[in-house]
């Protein structure tokens, strides 16, 4: 298994905001403990890594769970090779799952336990304050005998959009929900400006609720930033999509189920 990742000081920018106590947990829960992350690509689970990290935990996989195709993450709808460099670029291996809806919670608990029989104990989530969420999280974990962490609970959205920005974390708008947003939201770079612009439709700053997804290609804990190219823009599943297509990456980090 990869070795798990440390922080690297020479990563983070010198305004790089500190990381509160974790509010479900404390901040010391994580110190020295492997633990994976529940990864979508977005904004939100690699902020929740990073606060994760600073509290001196030790990413040891992200956990990704895939439409059936096994092509593109769910929810999201990210490209396995996009999902795949950026655990290239976290040096971490990507564990995936291919699962319908349907089959979603016995899929995750499966690789839950595949994680546990390696020594990881502990999983950290994005999630801000959906109740219903952690309640699911929070149950899968302890039904795998996992430790749930959300470094993000009940984190006022202001103060969560100061951190990444001043993190220098470069987050794009890859999906909306069609019936809050139109689609000239996609492509845009997660900043004041957006988040002005999300506000005055009436959508929730950080997307909480599903309003809008993004992509993370730049941040602290990257070895380097991961280009890409954006392609067509679809609608699938009342959402509309802007297609983005990585450069070729190694696959070497990414466990297939």
């Amino acid at each position: 298994m990869t070795k798990p990742l440390a922080i690297p000081e020479d990563r983070w920018t010198s305004d790089a905001a500190s990381s509160p106590t974790d509010a479900a947990t404390g901040a010391s829960a994580l110190a020295g403990r492997p633990f994976f992350c529940s990864w979508s690509g977005g904004k939100d689970g690699y902020l929740a890594l990073q606060r994760a990290v600073q509290q001196g935990g030790q990413c040891a996989a992200l956990l990704c769970m895939l439409e059936e195709s096994g092509t593109r993450s769910r929810g999201h709808g990210l490209p396995i090779e996009v999902l795949a460099a950026q655990a290239a670029a976290l040096g971490v291996p990507l564990v995936t799952r291919a699962t319908t809806w349907d089959s979603y919670e016995q899929a995750f608990t499966s690789a839950l336990h595949e994680l546990r029989e390696i020594g990881v104990e502990d999983g950290v989530f994005g999630d801000i304050d959906l109740l219903p969420h952690r309640e699911w999280v929070e149950g899968v974990c302890r039904r795998a005998g996992l430790h749930s962490h959300l470094p993000l609970w009940l984190e006022p959205r202001q103060t969560l959009i100061n951190e990444l920005l001043a993190s220098n974390v470069r987050a794009t708008v890859v999906a909306v929900d069609a019936r809050r947003l139109d689609a000239d939201f996609l492509g845009r770079v997660v900043d004041p400006g957006l988040v002005t612009d999300l506000e005055a439709a009436g959508v929730d700053a950080c997307g909480e609720e599903g309003e809008y997804h993004t992509f993370v290609s730049h941040a602290p804990l990257f070895s380097s930033p991961i280009s890409f190219a954006k392609a067509e823009t679809v609608e699938r599943d009342g959402h509309w999509v802007l297609a983005v297509v990585p450069d070729p990456v190694s696959d070497s980090h990414h466990r297939p189920s």
